[in-house]
C-alpha cells in the first residue's frame, strides 16, 4: 500500500459547517484543517487515508510525537460539532440539530503509518459542494496560532464579498463555544478573542478586518466585522521579495543581514549561510513586521529626498 498526503492546500467547507458550534484546540483543528485538503472535488464518498507521521509533519510544518497524535485525536473525538438546519418537511419548516465527530476513526501504527476516516455523516457538508462553500488555504491557517483567530477567519471568509458580516454577542459566544469566563468578563473576550483573531487575520491571511462594537442602553450586543482584501499579508509579501528583490539586502535580523536567494531561501548576507528551517519562518516574520524599514525601500526615500533636494535648489 501507498502511504502518502497530497500537496493540496486548499480545502472547502460548506457554510452550515463553518457556522457550526465547537470548540477545539489549535493542534486539534489543524489536524481537520490539514485532512481537509485531501478532498477531491469529485469524490463522492469519503476514503481511508494512509500516511506517514513525517509526511505529516511536513505538511503541518510541525513536530508529531505519539502521545501528543493520541492525545490530540482523543481531544476531537470528546469535541463534536453541532449543525443546525432548518428543512422543509410535508410543507412545513421544521428546525434541527444535529451533532458529529469530525473522524469516525483514527489509528496510529508503531511504524508511524497513519490512518484516518471521515465521519460518513459529514458527507452532505464536505463532499459535491456547489454552492455557499468557504475555501481555506492551509498555509494561511497554520500560521495563526489561535484556534479562535482560524474561526473567525473562516466566519468571515464567508462574508468577504459582501464586506461586513455581524453577529449577536451571544451568538458568537455559542459559535465558538467560549468559556464563562470570556463570557463574564468582556474585556477577556475582546482581548484573548477579538483583539487576537483581527491581528492574526490581518498579519497572515488575505483578509484585512475591522470590528466595532455596537450597544443597546450601553451594553455591548452585537459585534459588527468590517471585511477587506488584505494586499499585505504575509504570504504576498513573500511572493513578492522571493520574485522582485532576491539578493538584495532586506533588513538586519540578529544583529545580522539578511537576504532572499533565487530560490526562495533567506541566507546570511555576510556568510551566504541559509537560515534554519524555523529560523527562517521567525524571519520572515520579522521581515513583515517591519516592511517599511526593509533596505531597498529606504534607499528609494533617499533618492526621493535626494532628487526633491536637487529640483528644490
Amino acid at each position: 500500500m501507498e502511504y502518502s498526503l497530497t500537496n493540496r492546500n486548499y480545502s472547502k467547507q460548506y457554510h452550515l459547517i463553518v457556522n457550526a458550534q465547537y470548540a477545539l484546540l489549535p493542534n486539534e483543528i489543524d489536524l481537520v484543517l490539514t485532512m481537509l485538503t485531501e478532498i477531491k472535488k469529485e469524490d463522492e464518498d469519503f476514503k481511508t487515508y494512509s500516511f506517514t507521521k513525517a509526511e505529516l509533519e511536513n505538511k503541518t510544518n510541525r513536530k508529531w510525537d505519539s502521545i501528543q497524535l493520541k492525545n490530540t485525536v482523543k481531544g476531537l473525538m470528546t469535541k463534536p460539532l453541532e449543525i443546525k438546519i432548518k428543512e422543509n418537511i410535508q410543507g412545513k419548516e421544521l428546525n434541527f440539530w444535529q451533532i458529529f465527530n469530525w473522524f469516525s476513526s483514527f489509528k496510529y501504527r508503531s511504524d508511524g503509518i497513519i490512518t484516518c476516516r471521515f465521519d460518513a455523516d459529514l458527507k452532505p457538508y464536505l463532499l459535491g459542494i456547489k454552492e455557499r462553500f468557504v475555501i481555506s488555504d492551509l498555509r494561511m491557517m497554520l500560521l495563526m496560532k489561535s484556534s479562535y483567530s482560524k474561526r473567525i477567519y473562516l466566519l468571515l471568509k464567508e462574508y468577504a464579498k459582501i464586506g461586513h458580516r455581524e453577529f449577536e454577542l451571544e451568538t458568537i459566544h455559542n459559535l465558538l463555544k467560549t468559556p464563562k469566563s470570556h463570557r463574564d468578563r468582556f474585556n477577556k473576550f475582546k482581548q484573548s478573542v477579538l483583539d487576537r483573531s483581527m491581528k492574526d487575520i490581518n498579519k497572515f491571511t488575505d483578509l484585512k478586518i475591522e470590528y466595532e462594537l455596537l450597544k443597546r442602553a450601553k451594553k455591548i450586543v452585537r459585534v459588527k466585522f468590517i471585511i477587506r482584501k488584505n494586499d499585505t499579508d504575509l504570504k504576498a509579501f513573500i511572493q513578492i521579495i522571493r520574485e522582485l528583490h532576491p539578493n538584495q539586502d532586506l533588513h538586519k535580523y540578529n544583529e545580522r543581514m539578511i537576504r532572499c536567494s533565487d530560490k526562495g531561501l533567506l541566507y546570511w548576507a555576510s556568510t551566504l549561510e541559509h537560515l534554519s528551517k524555523d529560523n527562517a519562518k521567525k524571519a520572515w516574520e520579522y521581515l513583515h513586521e517591519n516592511r517599511k524599514d526593509l533596505e531597498f525601500i529606504k534607499e528609494g526615500r533617499r533618492e526621493l529626498e535626494e532628487t526633491l533636494r536637487r529640483l528644490g535648489n
